[in-house]
């Protein structure tokens, strides 16, 4: 689209992801931490920060004319986008009980492997076929299945926010509830 070579192409892309998505992980840890203190929403509000600031920027690099920005708008991107990692795999652990954490997060991992990046990639390459079996160009197709792609943060920021109006009732209970099932904690 913007006529670079594949090699320059990886290599910024590749730094971008690697550095971005180091960068967005310890972020949205130290956030959460912070938030933590006073809210016990605040893991929540990370996930939906991480929201709120993906989806601009996605759109930016995919709309973008300028190579100089696409690879901003990506090595953004790279940061906001993974801020939730952290605190929805602590979250998993804060609300079973402690004989359950190593099965919850088994469980977890495996419906972010299958959703996320099995079904995710699929997806998106249906979707660009099927636009370009409509007369879209190849890149045009992609571009858009990739847009409409975005629209699943809508989705993932409906759940965060139900999800968040009852953790502050489910949480505290997780140790009586333990107790009640004979727990040692």
């Amino acid at each position: 689209m913007h006529g670079v070579s594949a090699s320059e192409a990886g290599t910024v892309l590749g730094l971008s992801a690697a550095i971005g998505g180091w960068l967005g992980v310890t972020l949205g840890g130290v956030m959460t931490d912070r938030l933590r203190r006073t809210h016990i929403r605040g893991k929540f509000y990370v996930g939906m920060a991480s929201i709120v600031l993906s989806v601009p920027l996605g759109i930016g690099l995919l709309v973008s004319e300028s190579l100089t920005q696409a690879y901003v708008f990506n090595f953004l991107f790279a940061v906001t986008s993974p801020m939730w990692i952290g605190p929805a795999t602590s979250t998993v652990n804060d609300l079973v009980l402690p004989r359950m954490r190593a099965i919850a997060s088994a469980f977890y991992l495996l419906m972010v492997t299958f959703i996320g990046l099995a079904l995710g990639p699929y997806t998106i390459g249906y979707l660009s076929d099927s636009y370009a079996a409509e007369g879209m160009a190849s890149a045009e197709s992609l571009q858009k299945a990739m847009l409409t792609g975005l629209l699943m943060y809508g989705l993932a920021f409906l759940t965060l926010y139900l999800a968040s109006r009852y953790v502050a009732t489910e949480e505290p209970q997780r140790l009586k509830r333990a107790r009640a099932m004979g727990e040692a904690v």
